[in-house]
């Protein structure tokens, strides 16, 4: 019977330091994999809270916060990644296979930034005739400096566009487009069609775009999801 006892009380120990300590630590480090190694975030923080503990290993998780200082959303850098989860439900058997699959969760928001920097880059891999970039945002517009090559001479341009939402997605449109040396004519661009900026299918965890904000110097933008 004595021996019983202690099997059954190791048991239990056994138990309690598996949903206690490995659970939390387990699902912390598939969430800090998910960013690291598929949105390339840098400099990592965050936890993951569940009370009590034991309850974790029926998937059941009270609060997710990670941030990092920059991430890729498919092909666009941003800045001030932010995610959080409450009350979130996620699938056991894919967590065993380092997947952080969300079956419920009453709220996952996510905040970022695209600054000057991200978009300059993004211009210049998406507008192949950009010799080089500059960019200035501010809450009224988006304005773009660039050289253009041209018969081996860099010829100045200056641009204006605008950011909007479509289909979920978030997208750059040059408005106007002008040319200092006039004695060239008209110059065209491979961009008759808007640069996507943020695409919704590359967001984690299902999250849609709630918001677009211009700013100075930067867009914010925040979206969110809810898993019934």
């Amino acid at each position: 019977m004595r021996k019983i006892l202690v099997i059954v009380s190791s048991l239990i120990i056994l138990a309690t330091v598996l949903t206690s300590l490995v659970l939390p630590n387990y699902v912390s480090y598939t969430i800090y994999n998910y960013l690291k190694n598929d949105m390339h975030a840098r400099n990592i923080q965050g936890e993951v809270q569940t009370h009590p503990p034991f309850m974790i290993a029926d998937g059941k998780i009270d609060r997710v916060y990670y941030k990092a200082d920059a991430a890729l959303i498919g092909q666009t850098e941003v800045h001030d990644l932010l995610l959080t989860g409450d009350k979130l439900y996620i699938d056991m058997p894919d967590l065993l296979q380092q997947r952080f699959t969300v079956d419920k969760a009453e709220d996952i928001a996510l905040s970022c930034t695209i600054d000057e920097k991200s978009l300059e880059r993004l211009l210049l891999q998406k507008i192949t005739r950009l010799h080089s970039a500059t960019v200035l945002i501010t809450p009224q517009l988006v304005t773009v400096t660039a050289n253009i090559p041209i018969l081996d001479n860099n010829i100045a341009a200056n641009m204006t566009g605008s950011i909007y939402t479509a289909d979920g997605n978030i997208y750059f449109k040059i408005a106007e487009f002008n040319v200092e040396n006039t004695l060239l004519g008209k110059i065209s661009l491979n961009t008759q069609d808007a640069i996507m900026l943020l695409d919704k299918n590359k967001l984690p965890f299902g999250a849609r775009i709630d918001s677009v904000t211009q700013e100075n110097n930067q867009i914010s933008i925040k979206a969110s999801a809810h898993k019934e």
